[in-house]
């Protein structure tokens, strides 16, 4: 039965505090805008001329679009690009439905399911997780904040595979999302769309835009959206809503000025308590949970325990032609995010003690040390022997609280300069520019004490007793100057394309502990990052790549200076069909990676532990998709991808698996009595995947023996039905149903036997039910 029980919070304040209350005035006031300026179009004699820094608007099919520009931030045909770039259009966000970005690009390849599915867009692509830093919005990197993107601000996502030295020279090496937002549009269009559903639903979006005034210069935007949905887990719920007024002035027939202003608040309780049952090991075909953990309850987690997020971006983007063959554009982004979360966490840890020191097993139940401790190991006299000592008490499970504040401030600027010419014989392409940004966070908070958790009473309220003084408070800010230039020459009437970048990289991190009063850790140094490429058409729907790309990324981790560097070699083909509503492509890549760091899964049982891991990685592997319209009926997504991702020691990445697979079709009808009617289906396949970091970060056990995995997740299904019925212009309904065959309860996704660091059960079916009026 649908739940309907939050539907009455949607149009209220989600939380007592929250500073959105500017957004009823600025609805009233949007309201008539539209009216009075919906019958003034354009003048007929002021053409526009899409701006080679913008997407087209118009897709070859509702899957399908021909061009990107999250190469070198400039719009390029998808053919020409000498790397692989998948673009996630509208209309595919409008028959999924996506509650996160990853709901949408599970579907391409090499896009897997990251740790932790709750905040931070989290996702792992070419088999590096996203997480801190490979998150472009509108051209401009979010590094490290906790809030999701909310799915009503997105005109269409793409997601570039590889390091990337232009666009985000700082983001992971296995790829990052380029977010493109919506825009003002100078052609009226109102739309308001409610959503109601099982859970993870219960939202509005209200969509206005126009021109404003008579002159045909001025045009608005404005977007609304809530959502306040329970979750799969009992007491658990989703919480967010967005206010995002968008200005454009076409200041002449060439020359365009945007201002963006996003805000956007969400509440998400975190993950309920979850621990492995002792005897699953690394032989387990599917792990299960420890008796008396239920997986779809909370089993103790309080539910006030929660990450909340409050984000303001500004985004001004000025592009322009200067004449036949140079274009600009001038772009700056002020954000500043507000972390606000107060938690309650399991605080037992799977030490080093717990793994056999002879074989780098796991023994969850038991611990190992020496027969005689003062005396060193002898291997007939003094050996380690196990004692039992059970993980934890079903009715005394050790849990903390914490409470933490962070406000970062980001400000960047962007200047890009594009000269196309056509020489004899030639044509060149130069793209050149620089970057600057500059962050300060600050974060601060305690740690509490509460009582145990008693699987025999879980919903029994407590809240932690906090001291006065602060447990830690943790500083850090980057100031970033970014000098590039790319340059590329067709040969053969275009036919060959040859591509060379570089760019200059100069950062000074810093991090310091204010607790402590030490020094601050300091990077203060420069790289040279540089790409190249070769491209030829073999005919004008089939091209043959390949391309050398490298990025690097300034850090501070367990207070050392670092250089994340990561280079990708590749090599590929791209073709397209059916007047280019069709694409099939294939790459083959190779990447490697200094100094990967991924959140310590220890940290958050033991505050004490080191925040960050830190290794070097190296990964191969090829992939196939095929994106488009197949008749005119019919579109398709269908992909693959196999890697080999494995750490120095040859043991898999946790939440990596080798082989994945997805396929979505849609099929619409045009005719007959069903004209207006679609269907869609979408199914995603993981293989097996490791389900923990080896000895939960520590490489070795006192005998120099490797630790290994402790378990791995089965291969895993997830499907997706909807059927979309189009009335007329003016209505449209859809009906969603999430993992249709209700296969849940299954540990789906896992950073190590607990949760708080990834551990996640699937979720059951869940159907939902969207109408949407356009007037």
């Amino acid at each position: 039965m649908i739940k309907l029980s939050s539907v009455r919070t949607l149009l209220r304040p989600a939380h007592a505090s929250a500073p959105l209350g500017l957004s009823l005035l600025l609805l009233a006031t949007a309201l008539p805008l539209g009216a009075q300026t919906a019958a003034t179009p354009p003048p007929k004699e002021d053409t526009v001329v899409l701006s080679t820094f913008t997407v087209s608007a118009d897709s070859a099919d509702r899957y399908r679009a021909t061009d990107a520009i999250s190469a070198v931030r400039v719009r390029a045909p998808l053919i020409d690009t000498a790397s692989s770039i998948s673009v996630l259009t509208r209309d595919m966000l409008d028959d999924i439905g996506p509650n996160r970005v990853f709901d949408a690009t599970r579907y391409v390849a090499g896009v897997q399911e990251g740790r932790g599915i709750q905040f931070q867009d989290r996702m792992i692509i070419r088999g590096f997780e996203t997480q801190g830093g490979a998150r472009t919005v509108d051209n401009f990197l979010q590094s490290a904040d906790s809030d999701n993107v909310v799915e009503s601000v997105i005109d269409r996502i793409e997601v570039t595979k590889g390091p990337n030295a232009i666009l985000s020279p700082a983001g992971a090496p296995g790829g990052s999302l380029n977010i493109i937002t919506k825009s003002p549009t100078f052609k009226r269009q109102q739309s308001l769309n409610l959503q109601v559903g099982q859970f993870d639903a219960q939202k509005y979006m209200l969509d206005l835009a126009g021109p404003l005034g008579h002159s045909g210069k001025f045009a608005y935007r404005l977007i609304q959206s809530g959502q306040d949905s329970d979750r799969y887990w009992d007491d658990s719920y989703i919480r967010n809503r967005s206010l995002a007024p968008m200005f454009a002035w076409r200041i002449n027939e060439k020359t365009l000025l945007t201002v963006k202003i996003i805000g956007a608040e969400q509440w998400i309780s975190r993950e309920p308590l979850l621990i492995l049952d002792p005897s699953v090991t690394a032989d387990t075909k599917n792990p299960f949970l420890a008796p008396g953990i239920k997986p779809d309850a909370n089993n103790g987690i309080q539910p006030w325990s929660h990450t909340e997020t409050h984000s303001a971006d500004l985004f001004a983007t000025l592009t322009t032609e200067v004449n036949k063959n140079i274009s600009l554009r001038v772009a700056a982004n002020g954000r500043f995010i507000l972390e606000d979360h107060d938690q309650n966490f399991l605080s037992t840890s799977l030490g080093i003690n717990r793994y056999n020191p002879y074989t780098g097993v796991l023994t969850q139940d038991s611990t190992w040390a020496l027969a005689n401790s003062a005396l060193p190991h002898d291997a007939s006299t003094n050996r380690y022997v196990p004692t039992a000592s059970p993980f934890f008490n079903p009715s005394s499970i050790p849990n903390r609280g914490e409470i933490q504040w962070t406000r970062r401030k980001t400000a960047n600027f962007q200047t890009d300069v594009v000269g196309n010419y056509q020489l004899e014989g030639v044509s060149s392409q130069t793209v050149a520019g620089l970057g600057y940004s500059r962050q300060m966070a600050d974060s601060h908070g305690k740690n509490g004490t509460m009582p145990n958790i008693d699987l025999n009473n879980p919903k029994n309220a407590a809240y932690p007793v906090y001291p006065t003084a602060l447990s830690f408070h943790n500083v850090s800010s980057y100031t970033n100057l970014q000098l590039y230039a790319n340059q590329r020459f067709g040969f053969l009437d275009n036919r060959l394309y040859l591509t060379g970048g570089l760019l200059r990289y100069a950062t000074v991190t810093k991090a310091w502990n204010r607790l402590t009063g030490a020094a601050p850790s300091v990077l203060d140094d420069s790289k040279n990052l540089w790409n190249g490429s070769l491209l030829y058409k073999v005919r004008d729907n089939v091209s043959l790549y390949y391309s050398h790309s490298i990025n690097a990324s300034p850090t501070i981790a367990n207070n050392l200076p670092l250089w994340r560097e990561g280079g990708q070699d590749e090599v590929g083909f791209k073709s397209e069909f059916f007047g280019r509503k069709l694409a099939f492509n294939g790459a083959y890549f190779e990447i490697a990676q200094t100094n990967v760091t991924v959140p310590n899964p220890a940290r958050q049982t033991d505050p004490t532990a080191p925040q960050t891991l830190v290794s070097d990685l190296g990964n191969k592997g090829y992939e196939f998709e095929l994106m488009g319209r197949v008749t005119d009926n019919l579109s398709v997504i269908a992909t693959y991808s196999h890697l080999k991702m494995r750490d120095s020691l040859g043991r898999m990445i946790r939440a990596v698996a080798d082989n994945n697979a997805t396929m979505m079709i849609n099929y619409r009808f045009t005719d007959g009595q069903a004209k207006g009617l679609s269907v869609n289906y979408g199914v995603v396949y993981n293989g097996r995947r490791a389900g923990d970091a080896p000895g939960n970060g520590t490489s070795y056990t006192p005998l120099g023996v490797a630790t290994q995995s402790s378990f791995y997740l089965k291969p895993q299904y997830s499907t997706t039905l909807g059927f979309a019925y189009r009335w007329n212009e003016t209505y449209f309904t859809r009906l969603t149903i999430d993992n249709v065959f209700d296969n849940k309860n299954y540990i789906s996704v896992a950073g190590a036997r607990f949760s708080g660091a990834g551990l996640t059960t699937m979720t059951g079916r869940n159907i939902r039910l969207s109408a949407t009026i356009n007037w």
